[in-house]
């Protein structure tokens, strides 16, 4: 027998004895690479458009991005659930860019009683108590900004912390799948929270904190929780050296059914976020009011929505209304194609009015 066939059958067979051992690690490795994505979500969120039109008297036909998300969402347990979401737009000068929208610690409290259902602590680059409450009733973001936004108040996250929790038990499975599972709580929900006060796109210009609050309650949650009354609070001052005050009341009142959603609402305050609403005289912040309404008849048999919005916004003496319509096809449950009119009327007669006739796709995964 030649010398080396010994020294080859034993390494033959220490290697089929390994040979077991190695897939079984190779099988733990994958097996934690794949418990390890588990806990990652990945998603985005588009609007990509076409609008022709008239802005400030000059004409216009454009394609462009009204949104481009990607939101990273982390879930490593229960009680600790990190996000991180990437916001492109374009500037002025046409370039487009990325920033970010949100990048928070999420630390929640899974518990669920007949008072609170999963409070929590967003700390970071933080929502704000209102914009992500009225969106998930107003589905419709994509035709632009909702109504106290949209009127340059303030925008949808700062630099900060919120606190929130659903008011009560959750609603009902049944309820939940064929109305809507946002905001789910039996009595309602609630956030308030501190911030920087300059939003999520401004360097903080001064040293001043801006205090919000929501809460809405299901006044008849046991037996009509289509029903809720909301109220939307901000105190602290603009984000300009000079600090001109900056107050804020909004009220909502909606109704969610399986077939329209409806709301209404009355806001009243002074100055702004960004501090530029001030008497060019004497400095002080203008005095605003503004109402709003907003109707959606679903139209679930041939996958669509018929959407109208109606807005009166005053800053001192200048007024300004807007009239949104549309027509919503809907694929892939929050995936959108909505052909829209937005007509805007400026109370001053030197000013023509602005509007646009438009088509945005709405890109949303995982669609839900």
């Amino acid at each position: 027998m030649e010398t080396g066939k010994p020294t080859k059958l034993i390494a033959a067979m220490f290697l089929c004895l390994a040979l077991p051992g190695l897939a079984r690690a190779e099988e733990a490795k994958v097996s934690k690479w794949k418990e390890a994505w588990k806990m990652v979500n990945i998603g985005t969120l588009w609007y990509l458009g076409y609008g022709v039109g008239e802005l400030d008297g000059e004409s216009y036909n454009r394609e462009y991005i009204g949104r481009g998300y990607v939101n990273i969402k982390l879930k490593p347990t229960d009680w600790f659930q990190p996000r991180v979401t990437l916001d492109a737009h374009q500037d002025d000068t046409g370039d487009f860019k990325v920033r970010l929208k949100y990048m928070y610690g999420k630390f929640i409290v899974p518990v669920e009683t007949p008072i609170v259902t999963e409070p929590n602590i967003e700390f970071g680059l933080v929502h704000g108590p209102w914009f992500d409450y009225e969106e998930h009733i107003n589905y419709y973001r994509m035709q632009g900004t909702m109504f106290i936004e949209r009127n340059k108040v303030l925008n949808s996250a700062d630099a900060g912390f919120t606190i929130a929790s659903l008011l009560g038990e959750k609603l009902d499975k049944e309820y939940r799948e064929r109305v809507n599972p946002k905001y789910p709580g039996k009595w309602g929900s609630l956030a308030f929270g501190m911030y920087n006060g300059g939003g999520y796109h401004a360097e903080e210009n001064n040293q001043n904190k801006v205090f919000e609050s929501r809460i809405s309650i299901r006044p008849l949650g046991w037996v009509l929780p289509n029903l809720q009354l909301s109220h939307f609070f901000v105190f602290g001052k603009g984000n300009t050296a000079e600090e001109p005050d900056w107050m804020l009341n909004a009220f909502m009142a909606s109704f969610e059914h399986e077939y329209f959603t409806a709301t209404a609402q009355v806001a009243t305050g002074e100055g702004n976020q960004k501090g530029d609403k001030v008497d060019a005289v004497n400095g002080e912040s203008l005095e605003a009011f503004g109402y709003s309404g907003f109707l959606e008849f679903k139209l679930p048999w041939i996958h669509s929505s018929l959407i109208g919005r109606y807005d009166n916004w005053e800053w001192g003496d200048t007024t300004t209304k807007r009239i949104i319509g549309g027509y919503a096809f809907h694929f892939m449950k929050h995936n959108f194609i909505l052909l829209n009119v937005d007509w805007v009327m400026h109370e001053d007669d030197a000013k023509p009015d602005d509007w646009q006739i438009g088509l945005v796709l709405q890109v949303k995964y995982p669609p839900k």
